[in-house]
Protein backbone atom coordinates (compact mmCIF):
# COMPACT_ATOMS: atom_id res chain seq x y z
CA UNK A 1 0.00 0.00 0.00
CA UNK A 2 1.25 3.26 -1.18
CA UNK A 3 2.09 5.96 1.46
CA UNK A 4 -0.89 8.40 2.42
CA UNK A 5 -3.70 5.27 0.46
CA UNK A 6 -6.68 5.31 2.43
CA UNK A 7 -7.07 1.26 3.27
CA UNK A 8 -10.28 -0.80 2.94
CA UNK A 9 -11.50 -0.72 6.73
CA UNK A 10 -10.92 3.51 6.60
CA UNK A 11 -13.07 3.27 3.52
CA UNK A 12 -15.67 1.01 5.03
CA UNK A 13 -15.52 3.54 8.33
CA UNK A 14 -15.78 6.22 6.31
CA UNK A 15 -18.87 5.16 4.26
CA UNK A 16 -20.48 4.22 7.20
CA UNK A 17 -20.38 7.59 9.05
CA UNK A 18 -21.76 9.39 5.59
CA UNK A 19 -24.61 6.79 5.16
CA UNK A 20 -25.30 8.20 9.13
CA UNK A 21 -25.75 11.78 8.55
CA UNK A 22 -28.71 12.37 7.16
CA UNK A 23 -30.10 10.92 10.15
CA UNK A 24 -28.37 13.30 12.20
CA UNK A 25 -30.64 16.05 10.37
CA UNK A 26 -33.37 16.25 13.41
CA UNK A 27 -36.63 14.87 14.48
CA UNK A 28 -38.41 13.47 11.19
CA UNK A 29 -41.00 12.03 13.03
CA UNK A 30 -41.34 15.37 15.84
CA UNK A 31 -44.83 16.81 16.40
CA UNK A 32 -45.75 20.83 16.97
CA UNK A 33 -47.19 21.79 20.02
CA UNK A 34 -49.12 23.81 17.31
CA UNK A 35 -50.41 20.47 16.19
CA UNK A 36 -51.56 19.02 18.94
CA UNK A 37 -54.64 18.90 21.15
CA UNK A 38 -54.19 18.14 24.58
CA UNK A 39 -57.04 15.76 26.50
CA UNK A 40 -57.67 17.10 29.38
CA UNK A 41 -60.42 14.70 30.97
CA UNK A 42 -63.37 12.76 28.59
CA UNK A 43 -66.73 11.79 29.65
CA UNK A 44 -68.53 8.77 28.76
CA UNK A 45 -72.61 8.20 28.70
CA UNK A 46 -75.08 6.44 27.06
CA UNK A 47 -77.86 7.21 24.37
CA UNK A 48 -81.20 6.63 25.02
CA UNK A 49 -80.59 3.91 22.22
CA UNK A 50 -77.82 2.50 23.78
CA UNK A 51 -75.16 4.21 21.74
CA UNK A 52 -71.98 5.35 23.51
CA UNK A 53 -71.53 9.08 23.61
CA UNK A 54 -68.20 10.48 24.58
CA UNK A 55 -67.16 14.26 25.59
CA UNK A 56 -63.85 15.45 25.72
CA UNK A 57 -62.38 18.50 27.60
CA UNK A 58 -59.46 20.45 25.25
CA UNK A 59 -58.21 23.35 26.25
CA UNK A 60 -58.36 26.56 24.35
CA UNK A 61 -54.55 27.51 24.06
CA UNK A 62 -55.25 30.81 22.95
CA UNK A 63 -56.95 31.88 26.14
CA UNK A 64 -54.65 29.53 28.62
CA UNK A 65 -52.88 32.41 29.73
CA UNK A 66 -56.05 34.80 30.42
CA UNK A 67 -56.53 35.30 34.23
CA UNK A 68 -59.29 37.28 36.00
CA UNK A 69 -61.88 36.64 33.17
CA UNK A 70 -64.99 33.98 32.92
CA UNK A 71 -64.29 33.67 29.15
CA UNK A 72 -64.19 29.94 28.08
CA UNK A 73 -60.81 28.89 28.59
CA UNK A 74 -61.73 25.09 27.46
CA UNK A 75 -63.81 23.74 24.39
CA UNK A 76 -65.65 20.32 25.07
CA UNK A 77 -66.40 17.98 21.86
CA UNK A 78 -69.01 14.93 22.09
CA UNK A 79 -69.78 12.32 19.56
CA UNK A 80 -71.77 9.05 19.25
CA UNK A 81 -70.87 5.66 18.33
CA UNK A 82 -70.57 1.87 18.47
CA UNK A 83 -67.43 2.12 21.39
CA UNK A 84 -65.11 4.11 22.13
CA UNK A 85 -62.37 3.90 19.43
CA UNK A 86 -65.49 4.75 17.07
CA UNK A 87 -66.26 7.94 18.92
CA UNK A 88 -62.50 9.18 19.06
CA UNK A 89 -62.18 8.88 15.39
CA UNK A 90 -65.36 10.75 14.91
CA UNK A 91 -64.30 13.31 17.41
CA UNK A 92 -60.74 13.26 16.15
CA UNK A 93 -62.46 14.49 12.29
CA UNK A 94 -63.77 17.72 14.67
CA UNK A 95 -60.35 19.18 14.97
CA UNK A 96 -57.84 20.08 12.74
CA UNK A 97 -55.02 19.32 15.82
CA UNK A 98 -54.06 15.95 16.29
CA UNK A 99 -55.36 14.92 20.07
CA UNK A 100 -52.42 13.55 22.79
CA UNK A 101 -53.82 11.99 25.07
CA UNK A 102 -50.79 12.21 27.64
CA UNK A 103 -51.69 14.30 29.43
CA UNK A 104 -55.77 13.53 30.31
CA UNK A 105 -55.97 12.88 34.50
CA UNK A 106 -59.83 12.18 34.74
CA UNK A 107 -62.09 9.94 32.97
CA UNK A 108 -65.81 10.88 34.44
CA UNK A 109 -68.41 8.20 33.87
CA UNK A 110 -71.96 9.11 33.84
CA UNK A 111 -74.62 7.25 36.26
CA UNK A 112 -76.69 5.72 34.13
CA UNK A 113 -73.49 4.20 32.17
CA UNK A 114 -72.13 2.95 35.00
CA UNK A 115 -74.96 1.10 36.32
CA UNK A 116 -75.23 -0.22 32.67
CA UNK A 117 -71.94 -1.73 32.51
CA UNK A 118 -68.37 -0.61 32.02
CA UNK A 119 -66.60 -3.78 31.20
CA UNK A 120 -66.10 -3.19 27.56
CA UNK A 121 -65.03 0.32 28.12
CA UNK A 122 -62.20 -0.93 30.82
CA UNK A 123 -61.21 -3.11 28.16
CA UNK A 124 -60.45 -0.63 25.50
CA UNK A 125 -58.53 1.77 27.75
CA UNK A 126 -56.17 -1.20 29.29
CA UNK A 127 -55.44 -1.92 25.50
CA UNK A 128 -54.64 1.70 24.46
CA UNK A 129 -51.34 2.94 24.83
CA UNK A 130 -52.38 6.76 25.47
CA UNK A 131 -53.85 5.73 28.49
CA UNK A 132 -51.94 6.61 31.50
CA UNK A 133 -52.66 3.33 34.25
CA UNK A 134 -52.57 6.76 36.82
CA UNK A 135 -55.71 8.49 35.13
CA UNK A 136 -58.53 8.43 37.88
CA UNK A 137 -61.55 7.17 37.17
CA UNK A 138 -64.55 9.08 38.57
CA UNK A 139 -68.78 8.50 38.27
CA UNK A 140 -70.50 11.57 38.11
CA UNK A 141 -73.28 11.00 40.63
CA UNK A 142 -76.87 11.94 39.51
CA UNK A 143 -75.73 13.50 36.45
CA UNK A 144 -74.10 13.17 32.97
CA UNK A 145 -70.73 13.27 32.18
CA UNK A 146 -71.07 15.58 29.60
CA UNK A 147 -72.73 18.55 32.24
CA UNK A 148 -69.65 18.35 34.77
CA UNK A 149 -67.64 18.58 31.88
CA UNK A 150 -69.34 21.60 30.75
CA UNK A 151 -69.98 23.49 34.29
CA UNK A 152 -67.37 25.96 35.10
CA UNK A 153 -65.20 26.63 38.43
CA UNK A 154 -64.31 29.26 39.84
CA UNK A 155 -61.00 28.35 40.56
CA UNK A 156 -59.66 25.84 37.85
CA UNK A 157 -59.60 27.43 34.30
CA UNK A 158 -60.02 24.09 32.99
CA UNK A 159 -62.81 22.79 35.30
CA UNK A 160 -61.27 18.47 34.97
CA UNK A 161 -58.32 19.97 37.02
CA UNK A 162 -60.16 20.55 40.47
CA UNK A 163 -61.44 16.98 40.36
CA UNK A 164 -57.92 15.96 40.16
CA UNK A 165 -56.57 18.36 42.21
CA UNK A 166 -59.47 16.97 45.00
CA UNK A 167 -58.31 13.21 44.22
CA UNK A 168 -54.18 14.20 44.56
CA UNK A 169 -55.00 15.64 48.05
CA UNK A 170 -56.82 12.84 49.56
CA UNK A 171 -60.83 14.16 49.05
CA UNK A 172 -63.04 11.48 49.06
CA UNK A 173 -62.09 8.04 47.33
CA UNK A 174 -58.84 8.20 44.56
CA UNK A 175 -58.82 4.87 42.14
CA UNK A 176 -56.95 5.01 38.98
CA UNK A 177 -57.34 2.70 36.33
CA UNK A 178 -54.51 0.22 37.69
CA UNK A 179 -56.46 0.07 40.90
CA UNK A 180 -59.49 -0.64 39.54
CA UNK A 181 -58.03 -3.03 37.37
CA UNK A 182 -56.15 -4.84 40.18
CA UNK A 183 -59.21 -4.86 42.86
CA UNK A 184 -61.71 -6.05 39.83
CA UNK A 185 -59.17 -9.16 39.21
CA UNK A 186 -58.94 -9.93 42.82
CA UNK A 187 -60.92 -12.67 44.81
CA UNK A 188 -62.68 -11.20 47.93
CA UNK A 189 -63.02 -7.84 47.22
CA UNK A 190 -65.52 -5.63 45.48
CA UNK A 191 -63.99 -2.21 44.03
CA UNK A 192 -65.04 1.17 44.12
CA UNK A 193 -64.59 4.24 42.66
CA UNK A 194 -64.56 8.13 43.66
CA UNK A 195 -68.31 9.95 42.84
CA UNK A 196 -68.14 13.49 41.90
CA UNK A 197 -71.15 15.94 42.62
CA UNK A 198 -71.45 18.92 41.12
CA UNK A 199 -73.20 21.92 44.28
CA UNK A 200 -73.85 25.26 44.61
CA UNK A 201 -71.75 27.27 47.12
CA UNK A 202 -73.47 28.21 50.22
CA UNK A 203 -73.96 31.93 50.84
CA UNK A 204 -76.45 33.55 53.47
CA UNK A 205 -76.59 36.23 50.57
CA UNK A 206 -78.10 36.05 47.07
CA UNK A 207 -75.56 37.90 45.07
CA UNK A 208 -76.42 39.15 41.73
CA UNK A 209 -72.93 38.63 39.94
CA UNK A 210 -71.93 36.17 37.23
CA UNK A 211 -69.23 34.36 39.66
CA UNK A 212 -72.11 33.56 42.25
CA UNK A 213 -73.31 31.36 38.98
CA UNK A 214 -70.57 28.67 39.20
CA UNK A 215 -70.59 25.80 40.77
CA UNK A 216 -67.96 23.29 42.86
CA UNK A 217 -67.18 19.99 42.64
CA UNK A 218 -67.53 17.88 45.86
CA UNK A 219 -65.88 14.75 46.25
CA UNK A 220 -66.96 12.75 49.07
CA UNK A 221 -68.95 10.10 47.96
CA UNK A 222 -67.62 6.29 47.09
CA UNK A 223 -69.37 4.35 44.33
CA UNK A 224 -69.35 0.85 44.72
CA UNK A 225 -68.77 -1.18 41.63
CA UNK A 226 -70.23 -4.86 41.97
CA UNK A 227 -69.12 -6.86 38.19
CA UNK A 228 -68.30 -3.18 36.20
CA UNK A 229 -71.61 -2.10 37.66
CA UNK A 230 -72.88 0.54 39.86
CA UNK A 231 -75.09 -0.78 42.75
CA UNK A 232 -74.76 2.16 45.08
CA UNK A 233 -73.42 4.64 46.67
CA UNK A 234 -71.30 5.76 50.47
CA UNK A 235 -71.72 9.36 51.95
CA UNK A 236 -68.90 10.79 53.46
CA UNK A 237 -69.18 8.83 56.92
CA UNK A 238 -69.16 5.43 55.17
CA UNK A 239 -66.28 6.24 53.07
CA UNK A 240 -63.96 7.46 56.16
CA UNK A 241 -65.35 3.84 57.40
CA UNK A 242 -64.13 2.32 54.59
CA UNK A 243 -61.15 3.89 54.58
CA UNK A 244 -60.15 3.17 57.74
CA UNK A 245 -60.67 -0.37 57.42
CA UNK A 246 -58.81 -0.55 54.36
CA UNK A 247 -56.00 1.22 56.05
CA UNK A 248 -55.95 4.29 53.75
CA UNK A 249 -56.91 6.92 56.17
CA UNK A 250 -53.53 8.84 56.46
CA UNK A 251 -55.25 11.91 58.20
CA UNK A 252 -59.06 13.28 58.92
CA UNK A 253 -60.92 15.69 60.80
CA UNK A 254 -64.05 14.65 63.48
CA UNK A 255 -66.56 16.91 64.35
CA UNK A 256 -69.01 15.55 66.33
CA UNK A 257 -71.32 16.43 69.36
CA UNK A 258 -70.42 13.74 72.42
CA UNK A 259 -73.42 14.04 74.81
CA UNK A 260 -71.09 12.26 78.01
CA UNK A 261 -69.35 15.70 77.54
CA UNK A 262 -72.42 17.82 77.11
CA UNK A 263 -71.20 19.43 73.40
CA UNK A 264 -68.54 19.16 70.33
CA UNK A 265 -65.62 18.80 69.82
CA UNK A 266 -63.42 19.62 66.70
CA UNK A 267 -60.23 16.69 66.81
CA UNK A 268 -57.44 15.94 64.01
CA UNK A 269 -56.65 12.61 63.38
CA UNK A 270 -52.66 12.33 62.14
CA UNK A 271 -52.45 8.43 62.82
CA UNK A 272 -54.79 5.59 62.44
CA UNK A 273 -54.36 1.69 62.04
CA UNK A 274 -56.83 -1.03 61.75
CA UNK A 275 -56.41 -5.25 62.89
CA UNK A 276 -58.99 -7.39 60.99
CA UNK A 277 -59.35 -11.26 61.93
CA UNK A 278 -61.52 -13.58 60.60
CA UNK A 279 -62.53 -16.75 61.45
CA UNK A 280 -64.80 -19.36 59.78
CA UNK A 281 -66.35 -22.00 60.89
CA UNK A 282 -69.36 -24.15 59.68
CA UNK A 283 -69.54 -21.57 56.93
CA UNK A 284 -70.12 -18.69 59.28
CA UNK A 285 -67.78 -15.77 59.47
CA UNK A 286 -67.04 -13.74 62.36
CA UNK A 287 -64.97 -10.46 61.64
CA UNK A 288 -63.41 -8.96 64.33
CA UNK A 289 -61.97 -5.27 63.81
CA UNK A 290 -59.78 -2.89 66.37
CA UNK A 291 -59.58 0.59 65.02
CA UNK A 292 -57.22 2.89 66.75
CA UNK A 293 -56.42 6.86 66.14
CA UNK A 294 -54.17 9.14 67.65
CA UNK A 295 -55.56 12.68 67.54
CA UNK A 296 -54.87 16.40 68.49
CA UNK A 297 -57.96 18.24 70.07
CA UNK A 298 -58.30 21.33 67.98
CA UNK A 299 -61.75 22.59 69.03
CA UNK A 300 -63.55 21.87 72.55
CA UNK A 301 -67.18 23.37 73.50
CA UNK A 302 -67.86 21.15 76.01
CA UNK A 303 -68.44 21.16 79.83
CA UNK A 304 -65.70 19.84 80.97
CA UNK A 305 -62.10 20.89 81.97
CA UNK A 306 -59.85 19.33 80.00
CA UNK A 307 -56.72 19.87 81.24
CA UNK A 308 -58.43 16.80 83.83
CA UNK A 309 -57.57 13.20 82.78
CA UNK A 310 -60.61 12.11 83.17
CA UNK A 311 -62.15 14.81 81.43
CA UNK A 312 -59.78 14.07 78.59
CA UNK A 313 -60.70 10.14 78.91
CA UNK A 314 -64.45 11.02 78.70
CA UNK A 315 -64.04 12.17 75.07
CA UNK A 316 -62.04 9.85 73.97
CA UNK A 317 -64.97 7.31 75.08
CA UNK A 318 -67.25 9.07 73.66
CA UNK A 319 -65.80 9.27 70.12
CA UNK A 320 -64.71 5.88 70.30
CA UNK A 321 -68.41 4.93 70.72
CA UNK A 322 -69.39 6.80 67.58
CA UNK A 323 -66.77 5.37 65.58
CA UNK A 324 -68.03 2.04 66.35
CA UNK A 325 -71.32 3.00 65.97
CA UNK A 326 -70.38 4.59 62.16
CA UNK A 327 -68.79 1.81 61.23
CA UNK A 328 -71.06 -1.12 62.21
CA UNK A 329 -73.64 1.04 60.32
CA UNK A 330 -71.25 1.21 57.23
CA UNK A 331 -70.39 -2.62 57.24
CA UNK A 332 -74.12 -3.47 57.67
CA UNK A 333 -75.18 -1.70 54.51
CA UNK A 334 -72.70 -3.08 52.53
CA UNK A 335 -73.82 -6.93 54.00
CA UNK A 336 -77.58 -6.06 53.46
CA UNK A 337 -78.12 -3.29 51.23
CA UNK A 338 -74.96 -3.04 48.28
CA UNK A 339 -74.42 -6.93 49.41
CA UNK A 340 -71.00 -6.07 48.32
CA UNK A 341 -67.45 -7.42 50.29
CA UNK A 342 -66.06 -3.41 49.65
CA UNK A 343 -63.66 -4.17 52.80
CA UNK A 344 -61.73 -7.17 51.13
CA UNK A 345 -62.10 -9.48 54.05
CA UNK A 346 -62.71 -12.16 51.96
CA UNK A 347 -59.28 -11.02 50.59
CA UNK A 348 -57.78 -11.59 53.53
CA UNK A 349 -59.00 -14.88 53.91
CA UNK A 350 -57.63 -15.48 50.52
CA UNK A 351 -54.51 -14.32 51.29
CA UNK A 352 -53.81 -16.00 54.87
CA UNK A 353 -56.12 -19.05 54.78
CA UNK A 354 -56.26 -19.75 51.39
CA UNK A 355 -57.40 -23.75 52.01
CA UNK A 356 -60.17 -22.12 53.84
CA UNK A 357 -60.94 -19.89 50.65
CA UNK A 358 -61.31 -22.82 48.28
CA UNK A 359 -63.87 -23.90 50.15
CA UNK A 360 -66.15 -20.48 51.00
CA UNK A 361 -65.05 -18.78 47.44
CA UNK A 362 -68.25 -19.72 45.54
CA UNK A 363 -70.26 -18.60 48.46
CA UNK A 364 -68.37 -15.45 49.95
CA UNK A 365 -71.24 -12.66 48.83
CA UNK A 366 -74.13 -14.86 51.06
CA UNK A 367 -71.25 -15.58 53.95
CA UNK A 368 -70.23 -11.86 54.08
CA UNK A 369 -74.03 -10.95 54.06
CA UNK A 370 -74.63 -13.04 57.05
CA UNK A 371 -71.59 -12.38 58.46
CA UNK A 372 -71.06 -11.58 62.45
CA UNK A 373 -69.08 -8.30 62.99
CA UNK A 374 -67.61 -6.93 66.21
CA UNK A 375 -66.17 -3.82 65.90
CA UNK A 376 -63.46 -2.16 68.81
CA UNK A 377 -62.48 1.76 68.66
CA UNK A 378 -59.95 3.43 70.47
CA UNK A 379 -59.14 7.06 70.04
CA UNK A 380 -56.73 8.66 72.17
CA UNK A 381 -56.23 12.23 72.32
CA UNK A 382 -52.18 13.47 72.76
CA UNK A 383 -52.86 17.18 72.89
CA UNK A 384 -55.65 19.50 74.42
CA UNK A 385 -54.25 22.65 73.58
CA UNK A 386 -53.08 25.33 75.36
CA UNK A 387 -55.99 26.60 77.31
CA UNK A 388 -57.64 24.21 80.24
CA UNK A 389 -61.61 24.37 79.11
CA UNK A 390 -63.70 26.79 76.41
CA UNK A 391 -64.46 29.86 76.59
CA UNK A 392 -67.75 29.69 77.38
CA UNK A 393 -67.00 27.46 80.29
CA UNK A 394 -64.49 30.19 81.46
CA UNK A 395 -67.04 32.71 81.39
CA UNK A 396 -64.80 34.98 78.59
CA UNK A 397 -67.67 37.17 76.57
CA UNK A 398 -66.99 39.15 73.53
CA UNK A 399 -69.17 41.98 72.67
Amino acid sequence: MCKGEIGPYKKARTLLLLMLVPLLSGCWDRVEMNDVALFMASGLDITEDGRLFVSIQVPIPSKEGTSGTLDKTYYVISASGTNIYDVERKCQLLLSRKFFKGHRRVVFIGETLAQKGIEEILDYYSRDPGTRLRTYLVVTKGKQAIELLRTDHPYERIPSEEVRELERNGVGTAVTFRDFLINQERDGIVPVLGAVEIQKPQTLVEKKDEKSKLNVFQLSSTAVMKNYKLVGYLNDIETRSLMWIKGELKHEYLAERIPEAGGSVGVVLKKTEKKIKTVIKDGKANIHIELSGDGLLHESNVELDISRPESVAIIEQGLSKLITKQTLHSIRKAQTELKSDIFGFGLLVHQYQYGTWKTVRDDWDTIFSDADVFVDTKIHLRRAGMISSSLENKGVHTE
